[in-house]
């Protein structure tokens, strides 16, 4: 019986390790169990083994399609509180979600999407607050694109020019700083992109050489023709050692700009602080513009014309709409960083810098901005920790204020000046934790209704795949 019981056990052991098909000949040569025995086993084992393979090729492969196929996609669940005196304390939870594909059929090619939850007439936010009764939320259209790499199928060793089109996240080189000057982060422009790479190596001390160009349209028309930006950017990479320095000094310039501000008439998502000119003659720069408590009356129309001898009313009160822009836009951007390794492979500390002045302000309008900072860690793999510092200064007329970072100040924007702290941790390669604040105030005070120093703090969890 006991002899059994170790030939089973031996099955057990043969059946599922490789390692074990040599124990039949070590339990017989220490007379555990003999030639026949030994024999049985290591038939019954290949057997097994037989089958197990049978089964598996059974099994169809993935479609070719299925193997090009890339999935990505994050939740994020924030916290976020508003703090300034004078103003009445805010808390509110939002979340966002993201899900895409990349579908690559070859090295040279992709194609890709992207849905993003949000408020569809929000051009810089994929947040959506949890409020409406539990009313179901929106998923959104954020990337519909083609890339095109050209290289080994026209002769080339590498790829020298990549075009794009469609939707796609915005792609122009920007800084690691937690708060950007002039695009948003969850901007997703249309149009094209183009980049042509002179140099582009891993080694060596002169990294990338590359020219990056962007055909922008954010608006359509059939009688006045396309609104669009037209962005030129060179980027430069230098290395010393594992030391790197980026460069990229860019231009944006605006074909009708005001179409932007002329859009919030109709569109209340739409943050405009530049300033603007109203259709009763009225100027508003440098605070967030709502026609409809625009006018004297705060109601946003004009005052009616009334005879004065017979009290009638020669010209009825007229709603008051947003006509233009004061200032065309042309944004020179020199965006830079700088990493340095420190030693400690967890902590290097990258520097970073961003200037912009808008080169088509009227006349003395404020038109510069300015912030700099640094990051020290990383945030890339499991128990990985950063803490960042930015300080950001960004007049009314510097960038466009539709685009820009939605998060500095209470309300996004432009004309607005303040300290930025970040921490982040990573739990896993699919987990983080992360913790941002905002201290701000106006760069000028604009007939703001509050200039008191603003207190914004978020408070993220985000899963990703």
């Amino acid at each position: 019986m006991k002899k059994r019981l170790v030939w089973f056990g031996v099955i057990c052991l043969l059946a599922t390790t490789a390692v074990a098909r040599d124990l039949e000949d070590i339990l017989k040569d220490k007379g555990v169990i003999d030639a026949t025995e030994a024999n049985e086993a290591k038939a019954s084992n290949e057997r097994k083994q037989a089958a197990t393979d049978k089964a598996l090729a059974s099994i169809p492969p993935l479609p070719e399609w299925l193997r090009m196929v890339t999935l990505f996609g994050d939740v994020r669940i924030r916290n976020e509180t508003f703090f300034q005196d004078g103003t009445k304390d805010r808390i509110r939870q939002r979340f966002r979600l993201r899900f895409g594909a990349k579908i690559n059929p070859t090295d040279e090619m992709e194609f890709g999407f992207k849905l993003a939850s949000g408020n569809a007439n929000d051009p810089i936010s994929n947040n959506q607050t949890f409020t409406d009764e539990f009313t179901f939320k929106n998923i959104n259209i954020a990337n519909a694109y083609v890339k095109l790499s050209p290289s080994h199928s026209i002769g080339l060793d590498r790829p020298w020019v990549t075009v794009m089109g469609g939707k796609f996240d915005q792609p122009f080189y920007v800084p690691p700083t937690p708060n950007q000057a002039v695009w948003d982060p969850d901007l997703t422009p249309e149009g094209f992109f183009e980049t042509i790479k002179v140099v582009d190596q891993k080694e060596g001390w002169f990294r990338t050489l590359a020219l990056n160009m962007g055909q922008f349209i954010f608006q359509e028309n059939s009688q006045t023709g396309e609104a669009a930006i037209y962005g030129f950017q060179g980027l430069m990479t230098l290395a010393l050692g594992k030391t790197t320095f980026n460069l990229a000094p860019a231009d944006y310039y605006y074909v009708d700009p005001s179409s932007i501000a002329v859009a919030r008439n109709t569109n209340s998502n739409l943050q405009i602080t530049n300033c603007v000119g109203l259709s009763d003659g009225e100027v508003i720069c440098g605070r967030s513009v709502n026609p409809a408590t625009a006018g004297p009356n705060k109601n946003g129309m004009t005052s009616p014309v009334v005879d004065p001898a017979t009290g009638e009313v020669i010209t009825p009160a007229q709603p008051i709409t947003i006509t233009r822009f004061i200032s065309p836009f042309n944004v020179v951007d020199i965006p830079m960083d700088l990493l340095i390794p420190t030693g400690l492979p967890k902590w290097p500390v990258r520097l970073y810098g961003d200037y912009v002045i808008n080169t088509d302000a009227r006349d003395s309008l404020p038109n510069q901005g300015y912030q700099g900072g640094f990051t020290l860690g990383l945030s890339r793999d499991a128990c990985d920790a950063w803490f960042s510092y930015a300080y950001e200064r960004l007049e009314t007329d510097a960038v466009v204020s539709a685009f820009t970072n939605s998060d500095m100040g209470p309300i996004g924007g432009t004309n607005v000046k303040g300290h930025v702290l970040q921490a982040g941790y990573v739990l896993t390669k699919n987990l983080s934790l992360l913790s941002t604040a905002w201290i701000t105030k106006p760069v000028d005070d604009a007939g703001i209704s509050n200039t008191n120093t603003a207190y914004r703090w978020q408070v993220d969890v985000v899963g990703k795949f």
